[in-house]
């Protein structure tokens, strides 16, 4: 244990620097494959590792900020108040997310790791396993959730600059200067006086900037909940299908083989399915949500660009996108800067072809 807040303070007083670090270490994981043996492996593994202990180092910066007076702390995204709102309200639900993450985060190393050991047949063994455990956990957070949108992540972001951690610590400690404590309430409110401190500005800037940032969005404004609808009827029909649609995907392919047609109609009906069905349901609402919430147009918009992966998957791939790719990387084989560009998709270019993680949009 003293190891552990050894670590927490260590992390907190060093915030920059560790996610500079932690950065550079994830942008060296994009130019590792190719470069020697069991290089994809290695950067895989190194790419897990980072995002398993930024999840942690999150969680530390989280509790930190927290202990700050409520005029300090930075707002959190909508999302993360989405999320965080349904994580302490129910255990359960913090339990399932924290288990989607860890397998979100390891499932490449996984299957890398499978079918460098036992081969292909075990690997498609991982996989489906892999793929129903996350519909399973899917199903529960939507089940806890009353029928509503998952979103991506559904684990909380980091929300404060680790820049600023030092400025916001500072803050506090001159806390009882620059607040006053309700007698009644007991809420902490900022003084006048603090907010006009010049700092170069004149006082009138200074005093509107401060209450230009204490604005109220709509956003802000709604309960947590609120930032998400219920779906009903076949909006919640086509929410199963966008759950279910990786596990059919798989168990399709072990059945009819990778180069099949059959599996990559399927999946690509079942997703424009889906999609029909949960557009139909916002559009019923009316109103300002008859296009869904901000957090719904965002997933929606998200779910709309994971169509690409399509191109990139068996048997459009072997057929159409894979000869495009090689003669691009062709042409700029040559070509100064351009050949970066080439030479990064053709060291990704087998683990495309044999990494079904990669692709899969799960």
């Amino acid at each position: 244990m003293d190891f552990l807040k050894k670590y927490e303070s260590f992390i907190f007083k060093n915030a920059t620097q560790v996610s500079s670090i932690e950065s550079t270490l994830r942008s060296l994981t994009y130019i590792l494959p190719g470069r020697f043996d069991d290089a994809d492996l290695a950067s895989e593994a190194l790419f897990s590792t980072l995002n398993l202990l930024g999840i942690y180092h999150d969680t530390i910066l989280t509790k930190h900020v927290a202990s700050l007076p409520a005029t300090h702390r930075p707002s959190p995204s909508p999302l993360n108040r989405y999320t965080r709102d349904w994580q302490n309200s129910f255990p359960t639900y913090k339990r399932i997310v924290l288990l989607l993450t860890i397998i979100q985060y390891t499932e490449v190393l996984i299957e890398m790791g499978v079918q460098k050991k036992w081969g292909q047949q075990y690997k498609w063994r991982v996989i489906t396993a892999l793929e129903a455990i996350k519909a399973a956990g899917r199903l529960g957070l939507m089940q806890l959730t009353n029928k509503r949108m998952l979103m991506y992540p559904v684990h909380t972001e980091r929300d404060v600059d680790p820049s600023t951690l030092a400025d916001l610590t500072e803050a506090h400690l001159s806390v009882k200067e620059s607040h006053w404590i309700g007698a009644r309430t007991g809420s902490t409110r900022l003084q006048l006086s603090a907010v006009q401190k010049s700092n170069g500005k004149s006082k009138s800037s200074d005093v509107t900037e401060f209450l230009l940032s204490k604005v109220l969005t709509a956003d802000v404004v709604r309960k947590p909940r609120d930032l998400v609808g219920m779906l009903r009827g076949i909006g919640a029909i086509g929410e199963y299908l966008y759950i279910l649609r990786p596990l059919i995907y798989v168990l399709a392919i072990r059945k009819y083989g990778p180069k099949s047609w059959y599996p990559w109609f399927l999946s690509l009906g079942i997703e424009l399915t889906s999609r029909t069905c949960i557009k139909h349901a916002l559009a019923s609402r009316g109103g300002r949500c008859a296009s869904g919430t901000p957090l719904e147009r965002d997933e929606m918009k998200r779910r709309l660009w994971l169509l690409l992966y399509y191109v990139l998957r068996s048997p459009f791939y072997d057929r159409f996108t894979k000869e495009r790719l090689h003669n691009f990387c062709e042409s700029t084989s040559k070509k100064p800067l351009i050949n970066l560009v080439g030479g990064i998709i053709r060291d990704y270019q087998p683990l495309w072809e044999s990494v079904y993680f990669y692709t899969s949009g799960s």
